[in-house]
Parts: structure tokens; sequence; C-alpha cells
């Protein structure tokens, strides 16, 4: 019996100890005590992160205007719609957080799969080729516990080419627009987060070439489109370390 009690004694001295370990560890990375129950650990936002992101390029409209001056001016202009594309690529940034306010820059860069027709109403155009598609934007979001929603815009970076039904190309650089969007993400721990987003892309790249003989050629070439995508992300470092204020 006296065993039995001195086991006993001793199971609850080991858990009242952890117990007060554990609730010194909570205090001492920020958490309050009221009335004798702890806070659950402040979610924040603050610090690097970097992930992987996957969707569909939409609603592409694309206009090129060729003029093309020997005397004369001769202008050509053709406007249509590509087909949808998937895109799949990777980001990074850095947040910042005050209260409930996160301010944050982001880089990305994705890839855009396969070729597509450029069609106007039916009949194909030309052929468009895009490589990648890339950006640098701010964010701007409130957090709600978990929860972040954000708008973001900056400027964007398009290269590809696009090819006439004859083999020529009207266009084969890189081109930089600007970008801006919205989206929201939820911790589903404190490293880890999904999100989705929506960002609306315009380019508008103006060029012009003296040809063979004096003849001026100016190229318009003007793109818009929506991307969609989901998001995984990995925020570095403890997320407890910085608890809301």
């Amino acid at each position: 019996m006296f065993k039995s009690r001195v086991v006993f004694l001793g199971a609850a001295l080991l858990a009242g100890a952890m117990s007060s370990a554990n609730a010194a560890d909570v205090y001492s990375r920020g958490e309050s005590l009221k009335d004798g129950a702890y806070d659950a650990p402040a979610i924040h936002w603050a610090g690097f992160y970097a992930g992987i992101h996957a969707g569909a390029v939409v609603g592409d409209d694309t206009t090129f205007n060729l003029a093309v001056t020997a005397g004369e001016t001769f202008t050509t202009r053709e406007q249509g719609d590509a087909e949808n594309a998937f895109l799949a690529g990777v980001h990074v940034g850095y947040n910042w957080q005050l209260s409930n306010i996160v301010l944050g820059v982001e880089g990305d860069i994705s890839a855009l799969g396969g070729k597509r027709d450029v069609e106007d109403q039916g009949f194909k155009l030309a052929e468009q080729d895009d490589k990648w598609l890339a950006s640098i934007r701010g964010r701007l979001g409130y957090a709600a516990g978990p929860l972040l929603i954000y708008g973001t815009g900056g400027v964007a970076f398009l290269n590809g080419e696009l090819t006439y039904p004859d083999g020529t190309k009207p266009f084969d650089d890189s081109v930089t627009g600007w970008v801006a969007g919205g989206g929201v993400e939820y911790k589903l721990d404190g490293n880890w987060s999904l999100g989705v987003e929506g960002l609306y892309y315009a380019f508008d790249d103006e060029a012009t070439e003296i040809g063979d003989g004096g003849i001026r050629f100016d190229r318009d070439y003007d793109r818009d489109f929506w991307t969609v995508r989901a998001r995984v992300s990995y925020q570095f470092g403890d997320y407890n370390d910085e608890p809301l204020k």
C-alpha cells in the first residue's frame, strides 16, 4: 500500500512539474494568463515564406497592330482570343505585420503550358507560345486569425512569341506590364497555408524598326488576361515568436 502511494505521489509530482514547465513555456511566448487559463497561441504572418502554385490563364485577349511605311503607310490589325492555358510555378516573399494589418512583397515565376491558337470568330489568326510569366508585387492584407485576405499589385513580365500561319513571327520577345488582383490564405498550422488568388495582367509593347530601303515598321502588341491559381506556402521560422499585439 505504501509503495502504491509513493508511486502515485511521484506521478502526481511529475505531472505537476511538466504542467508548470509547459505553462511557463507558453507564457514566455507571449500568451496571457487570465483567471488560471492560458490563451491560445497567437497566429501571425510575419517573416519569409515560399511555395508553389498552379492554375490557369483565362480570358486571354491579344491585339497586334503593324504599320508599314514605305512612301505610304499600310496598317494591319489582328485581334483575337487565345485558348485557356495551364500554368504552374513558384513564389517567394516576406511579410510584415502590425496588429491585424499585413504588408508584404512577393515575387513569382510560372511556366505556361503548350502552344495556343489565337482565334477570331472561329478563324485562326496566329499561334501563341508563351514561355514564362513573372511578377514582383506588393501585398496589403487583413489577418483574422488563421485567415488572411489581401490585395496585390505590381510589375509583370511575359516572354513568348506570336506566329502567323505562314510562319512569320510578328512578335518574339519579352514584354513588361502590370498586374493587380487579390486572394485569400488560410493557415493549416503554424507554418503551412493554403490559398487561392486571381490576378489580372496587362501588357502593351510598342516598337519601331527601320528595315532595308528605309522601310519603317511600327509594332504595337497588346495582351490582357486573368490567372486563377491555387497556392501552398511554407512560412519559415517559429510562428509563435512574434505574437499579435
